[in-house]
């Protein structure tokens, strides 16, 4: 993960000096790719190794709340400091793609906290 956070935008600032769309299209398509990477791959201590349901993006439901929270503050943020010529149309695309991914985790919040899995799967491990 720390390769991710210090290689990602290495990479997309030395391709937003040959063009800003270029950077901006690594940048978005990286995101991307790590959020769903890690969605699928790491796990909470209680989950089984099974296959997560396609909506399950974390353990518990504030995890994902808490990542819904951060997804959409920095789609809000990207929103209202894209307002430059040459940035303008990708840090649109940037805004949409943020609030997909947000959405997700909401979804995945939501689902999580009325199916009570969360719930369940950390009663089963309590010591009686």
């Amino acid at each position: 993960m720390v390769v991710a956070v210090v290689l990602m935008p290495m990479i997309g600032v030395a391709l937003t000096v040959v063009t800003p769309w270029w950077g901006a299209a690594w940048m978005i398509l990286a995101m991307t790719a790590l959020v769903i990477f890690s969605a699928r791959t790491f796990r909470g201590a209680q989950e089984s190794t099974a296959p997560r349901p396609w909506w399950r993006m974390t353990a518990t439901p504030l995890a994902s709340a808490l990542l819904f929270a951060a997804f959409l503050a920095q789609a809000a943020f990207s929103f209202f400091s894209t307002w430059s010529p040459p940035l303008e149309v990708p840090g649109n695309v940037a805004v949409f793609v943020l609030l997909v991914i947000g959405a997700a985790y909401a979804n995945s919040a939501i689902r999580l906290s009325r199916t009570g899995i969360a719930r369940r799967a950390s009663q089963a491990s309590a010591p009686r």
